[in-house]
């Protein structure tokens, strides 16, 4: 190469040798988790409801319900166990960088390449008012059917817990953390970083 040539930084193909604080890593809120946990619960309070110890088979409309919690519970956890398996990490080197998921780099691209995501206003005051919502009716329904069977009130709670999850992921989300198109070795995926983390890295 002749002097003074360009010569291209050669990213490690693994993040082995790279320390953790030579890493930008993303970040996520926690709403899948919450749905989970909230289903979870309203799994067990539908179940409870029908007294299935007591009177043995039921029809098949009665299990709609705690059919439904446990879809919810199961997709959302296995959703929030896979992403945070997958993580996507970036390695910054002068104006480029690698980008790794799982610890494997997928691609070589230029700091450039990493475009900001401007959130809509109007979405999340509409997404915290939803989640919002649901969180306080369920904690009100809660409240109110105290007295009354114990899986309904376990449903209820399983409804504001999920809720008030996502309501604070939502938050968290929104104001701790900064959204941005990184190239992902296919397209480019948008991911979560913390405002402190995409700060010290300059993005």
């Amino acid at each position: 190469m002749q002097p003074g040539a360009y010569a291209p930084p050669q990213f490690p193909p693994t993040l082995d040798g790279v320390p953790a604080e030579g890493r930008l890593t993303e970040t996520f809120a926690f709403t899948p988790g919450a749905l989970a946990i909230g289903a979870l619960l309203g799994l067990v309070g539908s179940i409870s409801t029908l007294g299935l110890r007591e009177h043995g088979l039921v029809a098949v409309e009665q299990i709609y319900l705690p059919g439904g919690c446990f879809l919810v519970a199961l997709l959302f956890g296995i959703g929030e166990i896979w992403r945070r398996l997958h993580r996507l990490q970036v390695v910054f080197w002068g104006d480029q960088i690698g980008v790794y998921r799982q610890g494997r780099l997928l691609q070589t691209a230029y700091r450039s390449q990493i475009q900001i995501y401007q959130l809509s206003v109007l979405n999340t005051i509409r997404e915290l008012g939803a989640f919002g919502m649901v969180a306080l009716f369920g904690l009100v329904l809660g409240v109110f059917s105290a007295k009354s069977d114990l899986g309904l009130r376990l449903m209820f709670i399983g409804g504001a817990i999920g809720a008030c999850g996502a309501f604070a992921s939502s938050i968290y989300a929104r104001l701790a953390c900064r959204h941005f198109f990184v190239p992902d070795g296919k397209s480019a995926d948008q991911v979560m970083f913390t405002r402190g983390d995409a700060g010290r890295f300059g993005i």
